[in-house]
């Protein structure tokens, strides 16, 4: 299994950190030997959320209004000119946010940034508030189809020779070139972030990877078995496609709470915890170490859980 850690955009670190110490916890993951880098992207928060979110029972966003949000891609920009190793990853990038033409450029230019290491994670979005804030109010209900389209259009202009053109309901072009292309070949990986049917349908259409959100080991069983049967249906061999996750949490120290994303304890029981989790075929994980009462650590605490985790951990994962 591959271990990724977020880099800290959301506010991870509260008021002790800047966007320099996001770049420099990017570094230091890469050289305890954690296999990748990983940002989030909302663009703004509401004062008051009114969108329920759709990735806990409680329909409640963890998210507040004063928190800082750091852009994903520029944070990820200058992660990419500090490291030399580690994938980066958005977990997820939110699709319909952006323009396809200009969101097809960042992401080549990030990916030659990074000479091929980026994994662009995607999603549809679940806020209203942010697409009507947007002027894209009328992309929320139709956002699945948007993101296909986004992503049809991304990977037209990433692969063709010569120029590109495109004819579809929600953005057209035609003869355009688009220089220069990623340096991943044959174009950026795309993992598909959500759950159920729908997801596993999109994998299935133009897919490397499928990326779940804060599952158990039982849950994930379930969720690989729809994406293998879309792929089986649509004719893709499953090995194919890197089966990926945001979590679980890691906490050290202290168990981790029952039928929760989360595994926690000893070193043994961390160990055994993310073993459950390759048992059934979760191949990268995107994992949150945390200590035992520091809501909100510093860069340097942060340093030192991960270096835990490093040392004591993903040695018996590999």
């Amino acid at each position: 299994m591959k271990v990724g850690i977020a880099v800290g955009n959301f506010d991870t670190f509260g008021k002790h950190a800047d966007a320099a110490d996001l770049v420099e916890t990017a570094c230091r993951a890469e050289a305890f030997g954690f296999d990748s880098v990983w940002a989030h992207d909302h663009l703004f928060m509401p004062a008051a959320i009114r969108s329920r979110y759709p990735y806990n029972e409680s329909g409640v966003a963890g998210f507040a209004y004063r928190q800082n949000i750091y852009d994903p891609l520029a944070v990820l920009a200058a992660v990419a000119t500090r490291t030399q190793r580690v994938e980066l990853g958005t977990s997820v990038l939110i699709v319909p946010y952006r323009n396809p033409l200009i969101l097809a450029k960042m992401l080549a230019t990030l990916d030659q940034l990074c000479r091929g290491r980026l994994l662009l994670g995607i999603g549809v979005g679940w806020m209203q508030e942010e697409f009507d804030e947007l002027g894209i109010s009328d992309h929320f209900s139709a956002r699945g189809r948007v993101t296909d389209e986004w992503m049809r259009i991304c990977i037209e202009l990433w692969t063709r020779e010569g120029p590109a053109s495109f004819d579809g309901h929600y953005h057209q072009f035609s003869d355009l070139h688009a220089n220069p292309k990623p340096a991943r070949k044959p174009h950026i990986p795309i993992w598909v972030g959500g759950k159920g049917a729908i997801a596993a349908r999109r994998v299935a259409r133009y897919g490397q990877g499928y990326h779940s959100i804060s599952s158990t080991p039982e849950e994930l069983t379930h969720e690989f078995a729809q994406v293998r049967e879309a792929l089986e249906q649509a004719g893709r061999d499953p090995a194919e496609i890197t089966f990926s996750m945001l979590g679980p949490m890691i906490h050290l120290d202290e168990p981790a709470a029952p039928n929760t994303a989360a595994v926690g304890g000893s070193n043994q029981q961390i160990i055994d915890g993310l073993a459950a989790y390759a048992k059934v075929g979760l191949e990268h994980a995107l994992c949150f170490p945390t200590t035992p009462g520091i809501s909100q650590p510093t860069p340097s605490q942060f340093a030192e859980a991960m270096q835990r985790v490093a040392e004591d951990v993903l040695p018996a994962l590999r």
